[in-house]
């Protein structure tokens, strides 16, 4: 199958994908709006949340999620991508593996962080071994994050994908959170290794 069929073939089911009407309809900018949904529904994470840091942000559905609920006062996204305004919330085009740069954007702001969220994923190779390493890179870079910036009893949500690092990962999460939690959302593609990893109670 030619490079230009795939497409079409992906753009038809796209269309057509439920998840992708539902968010046309209700005004979010992609469908993973309805996966964050999903996460809270189950573990209730923005519940007395008062500050959300959002790691790789674009397009910006879970900050248009995270406005709906007015307890949190402040919502910080960050992704090297650019995305289009989002009214009461701050977004910094910024690379997350530059500490140094980020380090500089939370002294101006001067807040205490209750929850990171990431849906980041890396671009899928296909090989499984780079893959997986790519995701664990991640997984340590929003690790690093949280060592310097989410509150003692604070919770992460991150995407990962199931495979050979997948162990390793939850293992090395362990040492930092008292409990985490494996969640496939019914909004995540049945045939996608995807799951998110919940992480409750920060222990720095």
């Amino acid at each position: 199958m030619s490079k230009s069929n795939k497409t079409n073939n992906w753009v038809k089911k796209h269309s057509k994908d439920p998840f992708v009407k539902k968010s046309q309809n209700d005004k979010y900018r992609s469908r993973a709006a309805y996966k964050l949904k999903s996460i809270n529904e189950k573990f209730d994470i923005l519940k007395d949340v008062r500050c959300v840091v959002d790691l790789g942000c674009a397009p910006g559905s879970w900050l248009q999620v995270l406005q709906e609920y007015k307890n949190i006062r402040e919502i910080i996204g960050i992704d090297v991508l650019d995305l289009d305004l989002i009214p009461g919330v701050h977004i910094y085009k910024q690379d997350i593996r530059d500490y140094e740069s980020l380090d500089k954007i939370f002294i101006e702001l001067n807040i205490v962080v209750d929850l990171v969220l990431s849906d980041i994923a890396p671009n899928i190779t296909g090989i499984s071994d780079i893959d997986q390493s790519n995701f664990s890179e991640i997984a340590v870079t929003i690790k690093d994050f949280c060592k310097s910036r989410l509150k003692v009893g604070g919770t992460m949500v991150m995407k990962y994908f199931l495979g050979s690092s997948f162990d390793e990962t939850l293992n090395s999460l362990d040492n930092n959170f008292n409990k985490i939690n494996v969640f496939k959302p019914t909004s995540s593609k049945k045939k996608s290794n995807e799951v998110y990893l919940i992480c409750i109670d920060f222990k720095a």
